[in-house]
């Protein structure tokens, strides 16, 4: 039994791949909303509020005001800290060229026994790789 990453970790992880992945604030929306439909919604929530109170997570009209936005689109973005962060935990060294970023994800991913419990990130993080 590996370690697990907390579910703020997770979902951080996931932005991250994200990033690196295809840099656009759609496509950023539709992972947000993919997480947001996939997990128990206050679990997204206080993970989301805690990353962006910690500065790892912007673009966020906080989203325990979601329904108060009246559909304002809200389009999560990692920001430096949150990816120094992922490099931190997964060991990514910070020289790593961006291409191979997706792919050193997955390498320490398996190498550390880290463990993904939250099925829908664990799900996108495995596509991802398939699409790099």
């Amino acid at each position: 039994m590996g370690k697990q990453l907390s579910v703020a970790e997770q979902v951080l992880l996931a932005y991250y791949v994200q990033y690196y992945l295809e840099n656009k604030p759609d496509v950023m929306y539709e992972l947000h909303e993919r997480m947001s439909e996939n997990m128990k919604p206050a679990v997204y929530e206080i993970a989301m509020n805690d990353l962006f109170d910690q500065g790892l997570i912007n673009g966020l009209a906080k989203i325990r005001h979601y329904y108060e936005t009246d559909g304002h689109v809200i389009k999560p973005m990692i920001t430096n800290e949150g990816i120094l962060y992922i490099n931190n935990i997964l060991n990514i060294q910070s020289y790593a060229s961006d291409d191979n970023k997706l792919q050193y994800v997955q390498n320490s991913l398996s190498t550390s026994g880290l463990e993904l419990s939250v099925p829908v990130i664990a799900d996108y993080i495995q596509e991802a790789a398939a699409r790099k």
